[in-house]
């Protein structure tokens, strides 16, 4: 790893914020193992990461993104593993956007959660289609499904569906994010280098 990366880790993750990433990390396995086992069509599974991203900084989304497939990939689910630059993108989008300012104003939070979505769906797409042939076993499923039977390839359809699915899921995981730092206590969020990104 490059010196200025580990600089950077070793910048953001002081204080408080190591003990919450930890935090957001089992937010990301809970809420992921919550709407994979009610079939929702949307997964959640990042808010932990977007949420560091807000909060603490980029680099340490990026890990707590990592650290969460890894671990849903250990616990059953060794997919997971192959989604990491997924959520490297999320990390890094997520914390570009706090940085401008973004997690300030609800309309900013809604336009950057729908592009965040986009963005997923375009890193995701190739993933699971030549990997994992479009299925996921996700609520999303039926929606692969539906585009293959109205005759798109697999990677098309699997794009359509994180098209449809992805934008939502982001702009309802950005809002959550965005409801939380409005309330959490302020003592916490002083002890977050981020706090400004909020505030």
């Amino acid at each position: 790893m490059p010196k200025l990366i580990r600089q950077r880790i070793a910048e953001e993750m002081t204080g408080a914020a190591l003990p919450f990433v930890a935090f957001c990390i089992a937010l990301n396995l809970t809420a992921g193992q919550i709407t994979a086992a009610l079939k929702i069509p949307l997964y959640l599974d990042s808010i932990g990461t977007i949420l560091v991203a807000v909060l603490v900084g980029p680099w340490s989304a990026v890990i707590c993104g990592s650290a969460a497939n890894l671990l849903a990939a250990a616990f059953g689910n060794p997919s997971m593993i192959f989604f990491i630059p997924v959520v490297a993108v999320i990390g890094a989008f997520s914390g570009f956007l706090a940085r401008k300012a973004w997690f300030r104003k609800w309309y900013l939070v809604v336009i950057g959660g729908i592009l965040q979505g986009i963005l997923a769906a375009i890193v995701s797409a190739p993933i699971s289609a030549y990997l994992f042939g479009g299925v996921m076993m996700a609520g999303t499923d039926f929606l692969v499904l539906y585009f293959r039977s109205v005759g798109n390839t697999l990677l098309n359809s699997v794009i359509y569906q994180g098209l449809a699915s992805d934008p939502a899921d982001k702009l309802v995981s950005f809002l959550i994010v965005f409801f939380l730092t409005k309330n959490l206590p302020q003592r916490l969020l002083s002890r977050l280098r981020g706090a400004a990104n909020v505030g």
